[in-house]
């Protein structure tokens, strides 16, 4: 795994693809998308919980709701609070 590091650092790739890390990206406080997760741990109004390769993410916040859901990626509106890795 530090070679394919090492590569990805030395050729300017992007670590979310080569490394297979999550990509999170928040737009305001209303939307959320994380891409390259693994599944759906916990959902409910006030709290989402996803697993990735890095951990769990926890989303936290009020009225959330899964806007997208594909296989590589996952779309959270609401009122996001915050996120936090557990």
């Amino acid at each position: 795994m530090k070679s394919v590091k090492y590569l990805t650092e030395l050729l300017e790739l992007p670590a979310e693809i080569t490394l297979n890390l999550p990509l999170v990206t928040i737009i305001g406080n209303t939307d959320l998308q994380i891409e390259n997760y693994k599944g759906i741990i916990e959902y409910a109004s006030d709290t989402i919980r996803i697993a990735t390769t890095g951990g769990v993410l926890r989303i936290i916040g009020e009225k959330l709701l899964l806007r997208e859901l594909t296989a590589q990626t996952i779309r959270i509106g609401g009122n996001i609070s915050g996120f936090e890795y557990v």
